[in-house]
């Protein structure tokens, strides 16, 4: 049975139909003459949109495709042969000299059989054509398709794996990803944008583009997060996959250029442990559609690329964390000494000179009690005023460790206090609100930090924000309490992972006070709308026992 079935099979072979598809005749005619000579029927086309012309002519029995020609290329006619039911199942063979990777997806992914690339061999060539027209053969040979992708696939994967897996620093790790995805998918642009700490806008990161883009162009890319939903019609983070993107309203009319120019515009969401870390911008001059085993290919780079990029980001925290506890001992260290340095020159200069010069007045007043009573009182008196004077000090000096305020009369009035002092000695007017809302009782370590949290805070907005208003809120909202210092200043923009420095070290060292309470800190600020910072704690952890 099965002989009859490969004569029968050969039989049908003999006369098929074969449409060569090649812009440059010479090839197109070697083709010919060798498929020919085996008693093929030949037929050629030498452009993308002639051969579909001849597809709709008559359908042939097999298809073989060039791939770079100009005006309608094989990528598409490859396209449209595929998606119409009627011309879906003619089996093509890619004939081309393009040679990727990706090339090879592309072509297999898009529903070729085969391929093949320049320079070939004829003998090699007629083979292929062969297996392509036995019916026997197509399950074989859709088998090796799929697994020939699939190779393709993992390979270019684990390429791409190797070389994010080769370094944690952020920098290496978008370049490396806009480089490979501009050369795997022949794009014009790959733009990569991560998100600031609030989540809500996105900045270019990493950009590579065949053609120079404007500062302008460049801006378009920092986006916010509602802007990239309208765009892709929906949050992209929640449904995955690759989505399609008006180009026109991407760039906008504002937006001149090689932007403006784009006809094909694709936007990959990157999450990482369901959190957005990025979101990967394809752009093309031309119009381009991407295959069922792109997207799968493209899926996966993704999926990659996010695991990469929060690793590193967690490293930099890492890092970040560790050379900013080394910065806030240093300056421990170094505010302990300056300290210690200026109780022991205030208690030398001060209350030890003082001590002394009493000391010399009571041994005068011992010597001359019996003798001169008068001067003993004198010199009695005066080393009372003495030491009275020496106990002011004490206290002024003791008041400078901690604000005796606070214990006198609780957090509330030392904030107060800061509040006006503050405003008296700043050199512009500035107009600082107290607002509480009921503080329960607090621990001792509760109000030294809230007060101290407050005054870095309220420093801060003295000498960065040039605002007119602030305020400062402090109460218990959802079993929580909260100290909150708000102004209406020029604010800023958050450092990302990429452009966080070591400059914002009072931020840092307010959290830290907070997380030692086991509190948290967040701070919310954009340029031109002021800034804000909250901390907030348990309850429990704050507040008096009984």
């Amino acid at each position: 049975m099965e002989d009859v079935g490969v004569k029968r099979s050969e039989e049908e072979e003999e006369g098929a139909d074969i449409l060569v598809v090649d812009d440059e005749p010479d090839v197109a005619n070697l083709i010919a003459i060798n498929l020919e000579f085996e008693g093929y029927r030949v037929r050629k086309a030498h452009g993308g949109r002639q051969a579909l012309e001849e597809v709709a002519r008559k359908r042939p029995d097999c298809v073989l495709l060039d791939i770079m020609m100009p005006e309608v290329d094989g990528w598409e006619v490859l396209r449209r042969l595929k998606e119409e039911p009627e011309t879906a199942g003619i089996p093509v063979i890619v004939v081309t000299a393009r040679n990727t990777d990706m090339d090879h997806i592309k072509g297999l992914g898009g529903g070729a059989v085969d391929y093949i690339t320049k320079p070939f061999d004829t003998g090699v060539l007629r083979t292929h054509v062969a297996r392509a027209l036995r019916e026997r053969d197509r399950e074989l040979v859709e088998q090796a398709r799929e697994d020939r992708v699939r190779r393709l696939q993992l390979s270019t994967l684990r390429d791409i794996t190797e070389k994010l897996i080769s370094t944690l620093e952020i920098e290496d790790i978008l370049e490396a990803i806009a480089d490979r995805l501009l050369n795997l998918f022949d794009l014009d642009i790959c733009a990569l944008c991560l998100p600031d700490p609030t989540g809500r806008r996105f900045h270019l990161a990493s950009c590579r583009s065949r053609l120079p883009l404007s500062r302008r162009e460049e801006g378009a890319f920092d986006i916010t997060r509602d802007r990239i939903a309208e765009l892709a019609g929906g949050d992209p983070f929640s449904r995955g996959g690759l989505h399609a993107i008006s180009s026109e309203d991407f760039a906008g009319g504002e937006v001149a250029g090689v932007l403006s120019g784009l006809r094909s515009l694709h936007l990959l969401a990157l999450q990482a442990r369901e959190k957005p870390v990025g979101v990967i911008f394809l752009g093309h001059r031309e119009e381009v559609g991407f295959g069922e085993q792109e997207r799968e290919l493209l899926a996966a780079i993704g999926n990659q690329a996010a695991i990469a990029i929060e690793n590193a980001r967690l490293y930099d925290d890492l890092r970040y964390d560790e050379e900013v506890h080394r910065q806030l001992l240093q300056r421990v260290i170094t505010a302990q000494e300056d300290e210690r340095r200026r109780v022991a020159m205030e208690l030398h200069d001060g209350v030890i000179q003082n001590l002394v010069s009493a000391a010399f007045r009571l041994q005068l007043c011992s010597a001359r009690l019996e003798s001169d009573p008068e001067e003993a009182r004198r010199a009695l008196l005066e080393s009372r005023e003495i030491i009275d004077a020496g106990i002011a000090e004490m206290r002024r000096i003791i008041s400078g460790l901690r604000p005796s305020i606070l214990d006198d009369l609780g957090l509330s009035a030392a904030l107060q206090k800061y509040i006006m002092r503050l405003q008296e000695e700043t050199p512009f007017d500035i107009h600082i609100e107290l607002e509480e809302t009921g503080i329960p009782p607090l621990t001792t370590e509760a109000e030294t930090a809230l007060f101290r949290i407050a005054q870095e805070a309220l420093n801060n907005v003295v000498r960065h924000s040039r605002c007119r208003r602030a305020r400062v809120t402090i109460g218990v909202e959802d079993g929580e309490l909260f100290l909150r210092v708000e102004d209406d200043g020029v604010g800023f923009e958050p450092p990302g992972a990429q452009r966080r420095t070591a400059r914002s070290y009072g931020l840092v060292g307010m959290r830290e006070r907070a997380e030692s309470l086991g509190g948290t800190m967040a701070v919310e600020s954009a340029p031109g709308e002021g800034t804000s910072v909250e901390v907030r704690f348990p309850l429990y952890a704050v507040t008096k026992e009984g």
